[in-house]
């Protein structure tokens, strides 16, 4: 994964919209097409938020956004230091190839050069595919709160939290 930059904002945001109408057809309340504009992913991405793979063809396979405060769904009183993932995004024609736990790492090394040892992330509630997911891949679901009224799939979400083990540290013989 390589950062991207507001040249990639157009192609996150299809595969934003591709994924959401792919939930709508099938009755999956998290996402909704056009919620998500290019406009909004190009500033983030200036601001060093997103991370894009593409495939060997530049086709955009994956996509994520780490964040280091997360206000709008954790609360303005959460000073909790941690690596905020939203936007998890993989194209349908790459399902099955364990891109999600990947990415999943991906963002835990970048949080752990932080020297931080905690990543958050949040699912629709009613989601319960999801929510298994990330428990599979060692997230504590923490609480329910409301979602930001600018995001209409659902109503509800699910804090999940999990604790990153820092890597083992090499000493070599002198």
């Amino acid at each position: 994964m390589v950062a991207a930059t507001a040249a990639d904002a157009d192609d996150v945001a299809r595969l934003r919209d591709r994924l959401a109408q792919w939930m709508v057809d099938n009755r999956i309340g998290q996402w909704v097409p056009g919620e998500y504009p290019a406009k909004i992913v190009a500033e983030e991405a200036a601001r060093g938020e997103w991370y894009v793979w593409r495939d060997e063809s530049a086709t955009l396979a994956a996509a994520v956004r780490l964040i280091w405060r997360d206000p709008e769904f954790w609360g303005a009183d959460d000073g909790t230091d941690a690596g905020y993932i939203h936007g998890l995004m993989v194209a349908p024609e790459r399902r099955g190839r364990a891109i999600g736990p990947r990415i999943l790492q991906f963002c835990a090394d970048r949080t752990l050069d932080r020297g931080i040892t905690r990543q958050r992330l949040d699912t629709a509630s009613n989601n319960q595919v999801l929510r298994k997911y990330y428990a599979v891949q060692g997230f504590i679901e923490l609480r329910e709160t409301t979602l930001p009224p600018q995001f209409h799939g659902t109503s509800h979400v699910i804090l999940m939290e999990k604790t990153l083990s820092t890597p083992a540290q090499v000493v070599e013989s002198p």
